[in-house]
């Protein structure tokens, strides 16, 4: 949630490491400009404090909690589809170029290397609440990925990335774009790539998807009017889930 000039903003940190747990709660008590709302071990207990309606600006997440991994956690923040979702910052050891994508497609806003400085991680939380996503931004972007998750749309596939970003084009800025113009776009921000590699590596993801055949693509299906002998078109696909989450947050 943006804050106004001067306020305090509000975190949640879960680490497994209680030494690193007591030295983060020593030193947001000397600072002014974030107030730690809890601090604690696993990631079912930062669910939990969501679910007990705990709102907040800014979570800081370690990736190697103990109970489950950083990609689990971040599809359970989806789920929820939180009315107000909070930003959210990892924290990690190593992060190569796919694992920075990975994370940042999957509902991270930003990423801080292990070991830091508890002022440098005190101003990067500041920096993501006050930087990331608008709210309707990251809204969307959790019901995207939820649906992505319930498709079991492959994240590991360059085409399933195309898709997310087509759903959050469609959602929020222009609904009734052709296949064409989006692809378009996306060569533009991608030099090395074609409309029909685009199109391609969004059908292979389609393909996967229509051969999970989980219960959300049943549903579109049926939405359609269509079989389940062969995949949805690929705008078909992607154009139902458009108006299926804009609807779901009232647009």
């Amino acid at each position: 949630m943006s804050q106004p000039s001067g306020a305090i903003l509000t975190a949640l940190f879960a680490d497994g490491d209680r030494g690193r747990r007591e030295a983060v709660k020593l030193y947001a008590s000397v600072q002014k400009e974030i107030r730690l709302v809890a601090v604690v071990g696993t990631g079912r207990e930062l669910l939990q404090q969501l679910q007990d309606a705990v709102a907040v600006d800014v979570l800081i997440v370690d990736a190697l909690l103990p109970d489950m991994g950083i990609f689990d956690l971040l599809f359970e923040l989806a789920r929820m589809r939180l009315k107000e979702p909070p930003a959210v910052l990892v924290t990690l050891c190593a992060a190569n170029e796919a694992m920075r994508h990975r994370l940042l497609t999957a509902g991270a806003d930003f990423i801080i290397l292990k070991p830091y400085h508890l002022a440098s991680l005190f101003d990067t939380a500041l920096y993501t609440a006050n930087t990331s996503q608008s709210l309707q931004e990251r809204r969307a972007r959790s019901h995207i990925n939820w649906h992505l998750a319930a498709l079991k749309a492959p994240a590991s596939m360059e085409g399933t990335d195309y898709i997310r970003w087509i759903l959050s084009e469609l959602v929020l800025r222009t609904p009734t774009a052709t296949a064409d113009e989006l692809y378009r776009t996306i060569a533009m921000m991608e030099s090395h790539t074609t409309l029909n590699t685009i199109s391609k590596a969004v059908g292979r993801s389609v393909q996967a998807i229509w051969k999970q055949a989980s219960q959300e693509y049943l549903d579109l299906c049926e939405y359609f009017g269509e079989g389940t002998d062969k995949p949805l078109s690929n705008m078909k696909l992607i154009k139902g889930l458009a108006v299926r989450i804009r609807w779901e947050l009232g647009l």
